[in-house]
């Protein structure tokens, strides 16, 4: 079978121009691109602990709140690919800028929401905001480091875009507690502008590598153009195809985990809630070392150890009884496992073609987005047949396992990198 190629290398062309000390200016604030991931992830996480608060206010069935969740997903997914285009058409600091800015008021209209469809279409615009922030926090990320680096820096990111699991429910909730549930999106809000500000003021006016492109067919007709050459290259499809498979054997199971453990040890709230950030801890500690162990002993090799890990944690969940303690602790290798492959599958992706990086990188988090939405529907549908948890683990493992062979069809070309790169392609 062809394989396809992977070019990589220290000497990256990105959007921060071609002087150093640009570069080194960026590199300095990959803090505040965890930031943003983090909120990010906030906005994602704190709305599910809030849905029977919002649903009453609303005066909905709380039933129908998760299609709040619903659209922030789908407009992330359908949006990321215009935006990442746009991003290596125009540089990706004036893409992130607007990006936040959308986010912020999205979060701020959905504070004072009164009605169900207004509710929706606000979340809508939150969404698309994020559409716009997390491709070009991922391209910033990769266009200032190496590829023998980009799985440490990448990881710190995925880190705080995991955190949110940890931090972000549980806070929510008790916010919602002391006052109520739109004071969360209030805060989410106002540290969005926090990081706005520090945006504006820190990050360089930076070129786009696509940006003197002539224009011939406009605006429309170079995106387009630039999404058709992200698909037609192999590499490509098949790390979306990771991507989408890799999504899909996480939430499959995770967004159904509080009906697992009621169901199977009688857990509350509070109990699936304190599993959950274990379970997220493990995701944020396996995001920072997993990026490490990737640039030092290479992507593919530390994901078939990801994706094996992963596979059998999730299989053990359900398949260890009603012993509590095994389950948790396999509840928790499974999400560290998971939190150990991310930052590979997006350093493999931030590579497929450096010109277009931001492109490849959005089609990455659509493909991500798809996976959650596909795999929750087939687990709702196949547990409203109650279908056993069994089947629903083992189909989150194969998810898992599928990625290998799609990885094997990509490797980094050896003529483009040093020997170190080299190795890291094994």
């Amino acid at each position: 079978m062809q394989v396809a190629h992977l070019r990589g290398g220290r000497d990256v062309v990105g959007d921060w121009g071609e002087g150093s000390d640009a570069v080194a200016h960026a590199a300095t604030h990959i803090s505040g691109e965890a930031a943003s991931a983090f909120l990010i992830g906030f906005d994602a996480m704190m709305v599910v602990p809030l849905i029977p608060e919002i649903a009453r206010s609303a005066e909905l069935d709380p039933r129908s709140g998760g299609l709040l969740v619903t659209m922030y997903a789908l407009l992330f997914a359908v949006s990321a690919p215009l935006f990442g285009a746009m991003s290596d058409r125009w540089g990706r600091r004036i893409v992130l800028v607007s990006g936040l800015a959308t986010f912020i008021l999205g979060n701020i209209l959905t504070a004072v929401g009164s009605t169900f469809a207004f509710l929706l279409a606000v979340r809508a615009v939150s969404g698309a905001g994020a559409g716009m922030i997390m491709p070009s926090v991922y391209a910033m990320v990769s266009d200032t480091h190496g590829f023998q680096e980009r799985g440490r820096a990448i990881g710190k990111v995925v880190a705080g875009l995991l955190s949110a699991s940890v931090l972000g429910a549980p806070l929510a909730s008790y916010l919602a507690h002391l006052t109520n549930w739109r004071a969360a999106f209030f805060l989410i809000a106002s540290a969005t502008a926090v990081v706005l500000l520090s945006a504006l003021a820190m990050l360089p006016v930076m070129a786009s590598p696509l940006r003197e492109q002539r224009v011939a067919t406009g605006v429309m007709g170079v995106y387009l153009g630039v999404l058709r050459g992200a698909v037609r290259t192999p590499a490509v499809l098949f790390v979306l195809a990771a991507t989408l498979l890799w999504s899909a054997g996480l939430y499959g199971m995770f967004t159904n985990i509080g009906v697992f453990f009621a169901e199977r040890f009688g857990f509350d709230e509070a109990d699936t809630g304190l599993a959950i950030m274990g379970s997220g801890a493990g995701s944020m500690a396996g995001a920072l070392f997993g990026g490490r162990l990737a640039d030092r002993f290479g992507k593919r090799r530390v994901m078939v150890v990801a994706a094996l890990v992963a596979a059998g944690g999730v299989l053990s969940v359900t398949l260890l009884g009603d012993r509590v303690a095994p389950v948790l602790v396999a509840y928790i290798l499974w999400g560290t496992a998971v939190g150990v492959g991310q930052p590979c599958l997006t350093s493999l992706v931030s590579e497929l073609q450096p010109e277009i990086r931001g492109t490849a990188l959005a089609l990455n988090g659509s493909a991500q987005y798809s996976g959650m939405t596909l795999a929750t529907t087939v687990a709702a549908a196949l547990l409203t047949e109650r279908v056993s948890w069994i089947v629903i683990s083992g189909t989150c493992a194969a998810c898992a396992l599928s990625v290998l062979p799609l990885l094997r069809q990509v490797r980094v070309d050896a003529a483009s990198v040093s020997p170190v790169g080299q190795a890291m392609s094994r």
